[in-house]
């Protein structure tokens, strides 16, 4: 067996020591350094994926609300309502019953409960007053009636009139 010295014995104590420092420096501190660092550097950006997350559900419940509403206009909607004669009375009231060129009606299957009627009117040969008129009666009426196109262009054969198509949608409850 060997025997050591006073001096080797400190060395291997020093050297163990040195050894277990170093052991737990790479597997305990270094990683915990890395790891925070890590953390510091990537925290600011999940802050702002969650400010943007927290913006994005604001506006899911908004746009949920909006949809729930909706629904309840629509299921409180008159049953017997149909869009073309609503429009043909307004253009009369409006007096411009002369200035139609085509009303074109179409029904198109949104959800199996839902349906969207667009009616798509041509008028031709009207002032800029009886089209603002008129478009302001439908978006201000109590229907859930719709403005969604609107294409106007000056009339050829006379400038200072207008020619215009309008699409009017209007959304409604299929009940079965």
């Amino acid at each position: 067996m060997m025997r050591l010295t006073r001096r080797e014995k400190l060395l291997a104590v020093v050297l163990a020591i040195i050894a277990a420092a170093w052991g737990l420096f790479a597997f305990a501190v270094r990683p915990a350094i890395e790891r925070v660092g890590t953390l510091r550097r990537v925290t600011p950006e999940r802050q702002s994926e969650l400010e943007v997350l927290h913006a994005k559900a604001s506006e899911y419940v908004a746009l949920r609300d909006g949809l729930e509403t909706l629904h309840t206009k629509i299921a409180s909607q008159e049953k017997t309502f149909e869009l073309l004669p609503f429009l043909e009375s307004l253009i009369r009231e409006c007096g411009l019953a002369k200035k139609v060129a085509t009303m074109k009606q179409q029904v198109s299957q949104l959800e199996p409960n839902h349906c969207e009627t667009i009616v798509e009117i041509k008028l031709q040969n009207l002032t800029l007053s009886q089209l603002v008129n008129f478009l302001w009666k439908v978006e201000s009426s109590k229907v859930l009636a719709r403005t969604k196109s609107l294409y106007i262009k000056k009339n050829l054969t006379n400038t200072d009139l207008l020619d215009a198509l309008i699409e009017v949608h209007n959304l409604k409850l299929v009940r079965n």
